[in-house]
């Protein structure tokens, strides 16, 4: 069956604003980076674990706020140079927006100096960093006194990662398929992902991997229903790695 390598690539694990899914969590989140930014605060942190899909929501605002002045960078660490020379030409009258992504990336004296531009009042500095990294610029006084927003992505509820894997498949006509998956596949799947976004990627991606290669061995036993062995060894191939 095509479906399943068809399927398999939905779940690819890259940014990329085709897959992205409005879920209640992440559209909340969404909306109050938003607010944050059109309230013109000088710096705003989103945080989040490793895979909760900061990312991609960071790029859902960018293309949100398309048409104003602003500006996305994916990894500022090679770009620091151009970033800097950038917040140092903006008109002063004007208010900027940077995205700033992979932030836990940047050196100390770089988030001091981004920091100095955002005190000027003219841009917005979103940075988009892992939990494990705010604690350690918290504890910065020059930077704890200055940040105006902590916005953190929480990880998807049950419902929700079950709604983000259906609708994937929906979108891209893959009935047949979402009619194999049942109410033990999807505990199956969050009790391996926790409600992360990346890990559910990585799950389904590996799931339709396997799916596909025992189906070419034996297409009569994906008639009905895919059984939860093939999401165990699913996981246990992403275990091993």
């Amino acid at each position: 069956m095509e479906k399943f390598a068809k399927a398999r690539e939905l779940f690819r694990d890259i940014v990329d604003l085709k897959n992205y899914v409005p879920l209640s969590t992440s559209e909340k989140t969404k909306q109050d980076l938003l607010n944050a930014i059109n309230q013109k605060e000088k710096i705003v942190l989103l945080t989040g674990e490793a895979g909760s899909g900061k990312s991609l929501l960071l790029r859902s605002v960018y293309d949100e706020l398309k048409g104003k002045k602003v500006f996305f960078v994916s990894n500022p660490y090679l770009e620091i140079d151009s970033i800097l020379e950038l917040l140092k030409n903006l008109d002063i009258n004007d208010h900027h927006i940077l995205l700033l992504d992979e932030a836990q990336l940047l050196e100390s004296k770089t988030w001091e100096n981004l920091r100095i531009y955002a005190d000027r009042g003219n841009v917005t500095i979103v940075f988009a960093t892992h939990d494990t990294d705010i604690k350690k610029l918290l504890e910065k006084k020059h930077f704890s006194t200055r940040i105006n927003y902590i916005i953190k992505v929480k990880p998807v509820s049950f419902e929700e990662m079950k709604n983000f894997i259906i609708t994937k498949l929906l979108k891209n006509d893959l009935h047949e398929i979402v009619d194999m998956l049942d109410n033990k596949n999807f505990k199956k799947i969050y009790s391996f992902t926790k409600g992360s976004l990346r890990a559910t990627n990585q799950l389904m991606y590996k799931l339709f991997d396997v799916v596909d290669f025992f189906y070419k061995k034996n297409p009569k036993k994906f008639e009905k229903k895919i059984d939860n062995k093939y999401i165990e060894i699913a996981i246990m191939d992403l275990r091993a790695k």
